[in-house]
This record gives structure tokens, C-alpha cells and sequence, in this order.
């Protein structure tokens, strides 16, 4: 079914930006010569891995907010370690499976810029061409389940539980919603 395989793309595609090996790449972060690392540089490349290829202005500044939550969160040492920066200091382009902590971090900072069920109403609606009553999915969604079971899932997918019973529900419940919330053929 199209809708599911939706589901689960909106549910961890979003989760570790969009890009890949064919995304933008990173304006990069060389450490300078004393090996300090480039703040805005590390700013600007973690904003791109974020919002991937083809950014819309709003979607640029939730990257810019991402960015500036995230380095609020964790510094320069722990993005290193975490594989977010490589030993250059340059953000890579694809994220590795991270630790639960930088990716409690990573969710946490996502959270301060961006509504996961709102994100999640708009790229099913949009994936549907306008066939999904969005309302109806949004309340649904939020009904389903609390706030704290999304940054569960969340968590789960960025640090490689994708066996994890909170990515099952969420998938179920977004799966669940889009189906409800879709005119009946």
C-alpha cells in the first residue's frame, strides 16, 4: 500500500536529514591552524545535512534553528566522536547510527524547531496530492500518541533500534491515521 510505505519514510526519513551521497555537500569545517573547528562552518554544514537537496526558505531556516539547537547541545568533541563531524572537523553528508545520547540530543534539537505530527501531516498530504484531510490525520496522530512515544521512536531510529516497539507504534499509528484520514474510493 502506498500510504504505508509513506508512513515509514516520513517517520525516520525525517529524521537524520535528507541527504545522501548525492546531497549537497558539506561547505565543510577544516579545523584552522591552532585546530580549533569553524563554528558557522560546522553551523552551515549541519543546517544542509539537515534540510537536504532542496531547502524551501522556511525549510532552510528550520535548518539554521536545527543547527543552532543542536550546537547548543553538544560541541565540536562530541560531534567528532558521535561520526557528525569527521576528524577534520568536516559534517558529514550522511549520518552514521548514533549513541542514544547524541541522539536524544539530535532529536531534542529537532524538537525545538520543528512539529514532528505537523511535519508529518504535510509530507502525507503532500505525498497524497491533497487526497488526506489533514485536520483529521493531525488530530489523530496527536490522539494516538503522547509526545514522549514519537521521541521514543525517534531516538530508536537514529541509534539503530529500528526493532524498537516505539517505532512500532508510531509507524502503526501514523499508518492507522493516514488510513482514516483518506476519502474512502
Amino acid at each position: 500500500m502506498v500510504v504505508a510505505t509513506a508512513v515509514v519514510g516520513i517517520a525516520f526519513g525525517s529524521l537524520a536529514g535528507c541527504s545522501g551521497a548525492d546531497g549537497p555537500e558539506s561547505p565543510g569545517t577544516t579545523p584552522s591552524a591552532d585546530g580549533a573547528v569553524d563554528a558557522d562552518r560546522v553551523r552551515t554544514g549541519l543546517a544542509a545535512v539537515y534540510v537536504g537537496d532542496h531547502a524551501t526558505g522556511s525549510q532552510r531556516e528550520e535548518g539554521e534553528c536545527f543547527a543552532d539547537a543542536l550546537l547548543g547541545r553538544l560541541d565540536s568533541d562530541d560531534l567528532v566522536s558521535a561520526g557528525i563531524l569527521d576528524t577534520r572537523g568536516d559534517v558529514v553528508t550522511t549520518l552514521p547510527v548514533l549513541d542514544v545520547d547524541t541522539a536524544t540530543a539530535w532529536v531534542d534539537a529537532q524538537a525545538d524547531c520543528i512539529d514532528y505530527v505537523l511535519a508529518s501531516t504535510r509530507a502525507l498530504t503532500a505525498q497524497s496530492k491533497g487526497k488526506l484531510d489533514g485536520e483529521r490525520y493531525l488530530a489523530c496522530l496527536r490522539g494516538a500518541l503522547e509526545p514522549e512515544q514519537i521521541r521514543d521512536a525517534q531516538v530508536a531510529a537514529l541509534s539503530g533500534g529500528m526493532e524498537s516497539p516505539a517505532i512500532a507504534e508510531l509507524t502503526r499509528a501514523q499508518s492507522d491515521c493516514a488510513t482514516e484520514s483518506l476519502p474512502v474510493d
